[in-house]
């Protein structure tokens, strides 16, 4: 009673907040990213605090903006076709996202449990692509993006205090894997590797300010957020968080030495490549390792020989033969567990929610026409940050960075499909477009 209570007070405070001034609200929200976690049930439909503070904001965001919304509806319906060439405030991203939302919901269909799909596609598709378009149409200038950098940063501050807290005492974790990993922090989320996918786009991300803010105050939280970040990632013993952000930093300092448009491109292009056939051209290994204390050298760990290695080349094994027998529409949202139990060969292996590879994941998931969407909005932000970097925009050159290091660490990760990711991800393409604005917003559709 006392916590439903709290709930209530928590909700009333955020809407007023929200109504008296909407950015301020999301700057909030984006310190609250972890909240997810705090589950309950609304009429019997689960919801978590995120997902609330994120209803009521676009909640309120649609009702001061209901008269341009009503009149974009309006031409859509008497217009379309002159709507539809117009070009608006989502640009190139406008059609690969409708795209993927199409897919989203057409997966639920193809899942065989409509009701847990239909609440992925809510907390994964739909709330944030939503948050996207009201950051979008509200955060109208770099200050106002530099803040919602600095609302993760702050949130990547509480993560090491709490990861500090763990490491020191071993207390207050919260497992959701059913396994308590000796010396590996998990901060706010149920496993370690969570830590490194929410920290390595905040990390690139707050380059931009750490590298341009003059403020003493400023540069010294900037910096905090950098090392802290790192630290954060290094306890947790997220390889592919430290490989991201180790190989992110090499590829900013080639860029600013081969500052060559054609380079750019090669390189970007290069790791979606790489990415996208990796799990493809992996072999499935012979046999998979029974756990145990073995020690692996850096040299298994990087061809994927060690024990958590072979377990990803497995997925992909086991993943690919499903592919096969699905491949116009995946396993559908929440459907890949349940596709792939007739694939799997080790039962003392468990079986993932995702196969731990980005653009299979979408695939798996989303099909054939959601793995084309996704992949033609990131085509879609590189060819934009790149083309607005060599036109004066310099500040692309970080959010071109930051989906390099999510694609990077996504080879072997699943850096999309959780609460907190997803709304993350949409404020790479947030930052495409504010930060390459020079004119005034257009129409919301």
């Amino acid at each position: 009673m006392i916590l439903n209570i709290l709930i209530i007070l928590i909700f009333v405070f955020y809407f007023i907040l929200t109504i008296k001034s909407l950015n301020n609200a999301l700057y909030f929200l984006f310190i609250l990213l972890s909240t997810y976690r705090v589950q309950f049930d609304i009429l019997g439909f689960p919801m978590n605090l995120l997902s609330c503070f994120i209803w009521i904001v676009v909640f309120v965001w649609f009702i001061k903006n209901f008269r341009n919304i009503a009149l974009s509806l309006r031409s859509l319906f008497s217009k379309p076709i002159q709507v539809i060439k117009n070009k608006n405030i989502f640009g190139s991203f406008k059609w690969p996202i409708i795209l993927i939302l199409i897919s989203a919901f057409i997966s639920v269909l193809a899942s065989y449990n409509t009701t847990k799909a239909l609440g992925l596609f809510k907390s994964y598709f739909l709330e944030s692509i939503f948050l996207f378009v009201v950051m979008v149409s509200s955060i109208k200038n770099k200050k106002q993006f530099k803040n919602i950098i600095y609302s993760l940063g702050f949130l990547s501050v509480l993560i090491f205090v709490l990861s500090l807290y763990q490491r020191l005492t071993g207390n207050f974790t919260f497992s959701t894997t059913g396994v308590i990993e000796d010396n590996r922090v998990i901060s706010f989320f149920g496993y370690p590797n969570a830590n490194g996918l929410i920290l390595v786009p905040i990390f690139f991300l707050n380059l931009l300010n750490l590298l341009q803010d003059k403020k003493i105050y400023l540069k010294v939280f900037n910096v905090l957020i950098f090392f802290t970040s790192f630290i954060t990632v290094f306890w947790s013993k997220s390889e592919s968080a430290i490989i991201a952000m180790i190989a992110g930093l090499l590829i900013f300092l080639s860029f600013k030495l081969i500052n060559y448009k054609k380079f750019f491109y090669f390189v970007s292009f290069g790791i979606i490549l790489v990415a996208l056939l990796f799990p493809y051209i992996a072999k499935s290994p012979q046999t998979v390792d029974v756990p145990s204390d073995k020690v692996y050298s850096i040299k298994e760990k990087l061809l994927l020989q060690d024990l958590s290695g072979q377990i990803r080349r497995n997925m992909y094994g086991e993943t690919k033969q499903l592919l096969k027998e699905k491949p116009i529409f995946g396993s559908g949202l929440n459907g890949y567990q349940n596709d792939s139990t007739k694939y799997h060969k080790y039962d003392y292996i468990e079986i993932f929610l995702y196969p731990h590879s980005i653009f299979m994941n979408f695939y798996v998931s989303l099909g054939f026409f959601g793995i084309l969407g996704f992949l033609w909005l990131i085509i879609n932000l590189i060819k934009v940050t790149i083309s607005k970097y060599f036109s004066g925009s310099y500040d692309q050159i970080f959010i071109l960075l930051t989906m390099l290091a999510i694609i990077i660490q996504g080879i072997v990760e699943v850096p999309y499909f959780k609460n907190d990711l997803s709304v993350v991800w949409w404020v790479v393409f947030v930052g495409a477009i504010v930060l390459g604005r020079k004119d005034k917003l257009g129409d919301i559709v």
